[in-house]
């Protein structure tokens, strides 16, 4: 099979080039970034079946262009909310199958448009294949428990989806720019979730850090981004790129934990090499790619890998699942 990797030079699409590239399955693998450079050298340190490519993917020309031939596209782009609906536009336009990575909860008109696109195209696409969302997805969906519903059987208790992680090793300049713009204060740390300073996102989501500087870094963002607009996000989001090195925490601190909370109930994935996205999203591309099913349409990602797979996918990672 051929894939096309977008964004392969960035945090999240490295990760995923390397798993790519180890694939039997995949017979081609075509590198695209915005940077030659670092595709190019990516390319080469991998394997023989890696290409490259240059795309500015926000472009819909520039992208149909590479997607001739291809199975499946991997998009490991960023900042999911300025170019995830337009880059699944385009792989449906061109009748390529194609996963996202994402980084927040599409509206729900903008999916039903992305939905009907890969109806009509009759390709499958998947978004939300990362951490938050894809695997909070998944947790809730197979490992959140039921519990006991007896007292409030009509009311179920709301569930919460969380990311808590090491700024010092997880997360490239997009990431952080979209934690930096999108927290919007201070909030309780969810049922079952590590330790830490927790801030809540506009889609009821929270993101949470170690406590300590990381914590306090963060809240600064939050206080400097009220103040000072959209230039105060900008500038807090490369502050905290360029500082984050300095952000000392907990011996055995993982270096990204998902989870979902409802009530007393949880379940999280502990990921400590920090590539269990990357690894979701890999694996979706390589399962769009040999079409398995015929099913078309924006697939909900828990009806592609159920609960067995997904453990299979945490452990290859070396990450552990828990549930209570």
């Amino acid at each position: 099979m051929k894939i096309v990797l977008l964004g392969a030079a960035g945090f999240t699409g490295r990760a995923a080039a390397v798993l790519l590239a180890r694939r039997d399955e995949v017979g081609e693998l075509i590198l695209v970034d915005y940077d030659i450079r670092d595709a190019k050298r990516l390319a080469k340190a991998l394997s023989p079946k890696c290409r490259w490519a240059m795309a500015d993917v926000g472009k819909p020309m520039e992208l149909s262009r590479l997607l001739e031939g291809i199975d499946a596209v991997a998009s490991a782009v960023g900042p999911c909310e300025e170019y995830e609906k337009a880059i699944l536009i385009s792989c449906a336009a061109a009748g390529v199958a194609a996963a996202s990575i994402g980084d927040g909860t599409i509206e729900a008109e903008d999916r039903g448009e992305i939905d009907r696109v890969f109806r009509n195209a009759g390709v499958p696409g998947v978004a939300g294949c990362g951490m938050m969302p894809g695997w909070t997805e998944l947790l809730a969906a197979h490992f959140l428990e039921a519990g006991d519903m007896s007292a409030h059987p009509h009311r179920p208790a709301p569930t919460t989806r969380y990311l808590f992680f090491s700024p010092a090793r997880f997360g490239g300049y997009a990431f952080l720019r979209g934690v930096a713009k999108g927290i919007t204060g201070a909030a309780p740390a969810p049922t079952g979730a590590p330790a830490g300073s927790y801030f809540a996102l506009p889609d009821g989501s929270r993101i949470g850090v170690p406590e300590g500087k990381a914590g306090t870094r963060l809240g600064r963002i939050v206080g400097t981004a009220a103040k000072l607009g959209a230039v105060g996000k900008e500038f807090s989001a490369a502050l905290l790129l360029w500082t984050r090195g300095g952000m000392p925490e907990p011996a055995g601190t993982h270096v990204a934990v998902a989870g979902v909370a409802a009530g007393d109930r949880f379940a999280r994935v502990e990921d400590p090499r920090g590539n269990l996205g990357a690894a979701l999203l890999a694996e979706t591309a390589v399962r769009l790619a040999a079409r398995p099913r015929k099913t078309t349409g924006l697939l909900p990602l828990p009806e592609l890998f159920g609960r067995e797979e997904a453990e299979e996918i945490a452990a290859r990672s070396g990450a552990r699942i828990f549930s209570a």
